[in-house]
């Protein structure tokens, strides 16, 4: 007890007192202590005041969000889509778009262009360039359900996956490089089925069925008779909106 007597002693919170061969200790006054106490905080907050505006501002890394739930994904989707200001590309299926129409019609007034992939055979919004995947139950089978998939402005992603059994699940993020290689996948997709639909289905079907490590990527567990099951007439495959 008596080290951590004479400690505050030192700091001036308490006084010791001689009598006789005794020493007593006397605490100072409340409103001393108090005022100590401030001044002791005060300064180095005062300092910190000064000092910290002019150090370099500290941002954290862009957030990577976990979206869970078929409703919650598609307000997500909602959201990227109303705030795309110069380009929206974008991959869904039939069953997710009227949750969208109307948003990306104000985005079309917006002059926002629209670069989409549709898997389904629902009516596509005026506006942008609309192609129809002419492979879906392929695609379907590969991933055990469906996918939703949004960039805007090369600036936000939502990737989500909604199986045909359990629960939908995503990620929503403003980091660039993902941002970036959802752009690209997108992309890609949308020019691989401008190339299909150039070439025709029935000769892009006969190439890439002879070559075994093609089959391998495409099928990717899809029962071979079924290659073609499910994909869309050559004719209908392109479907540009005005």
């Amino acid at each position: 007890m008596y080290p951590t007597l004479d400690r505050l002693a030192v700091k001036g919170v308490i006084h010791s007192v001689r009598v006789a061969t005794l020493t007593q200790y006397v605490a100072i006054a409340p409103a001393e202590l108090l005022l100590r106490l401030r001044e002791d905080f005060a300064e180095p907050l005062d300092y910190l005041e000064k000092t910290l505006p002019a150090l370099a501002t500290f941002e954290p890394p862009a957030e990577v969000l976990t979206v869970t739930g078929l409703e919650a994904i598609r307000e997500s989707a909602r959201s990227i889509v109303l705030d795309a200001r110069a380009e929206l590309y974008l991959s869904l299926w039939s069953d997710d778009l009227e949750h969208l129409r109307g948003d990306l019609a104000a985005a079309k007034d917006r002059d926002v262009r629209i670069f989409a992939m549709l898997y389904g055979e629902a009516p596509v919004p005026a506006g942008g360039s609309w192609l129809s995947h002419g492979y879906r139950e392929i695609v379907s089978d590969r991933i055990g359900g469906r996918m939703l998939t949004l960039v805007n402005d090369a600036d936000e992603a939502l990737v989500a996956h909604i199986p045909r059994s359990g629960g939908a699940t995503g990620v929503r993020t403003r980091n660039p490089v993902l941002a970036l290689v959802a752009r690209e996948y997108l992309h890609h997709d949308l020019v691989l089925q401008r190339a299909q639909a150039a070439i025709g289905f029935d000769e892009w079907d006969r190439w890439w069925q002879a070559d075994p490590d093609l089959r391998t990527l495409i099928l990717s567990g899809h029962p071979a008779d079924g290659a073609r099951r499910g994909r869309l007439p050559a004719r209908e495959a392109p479907r540009r909106a005005g």
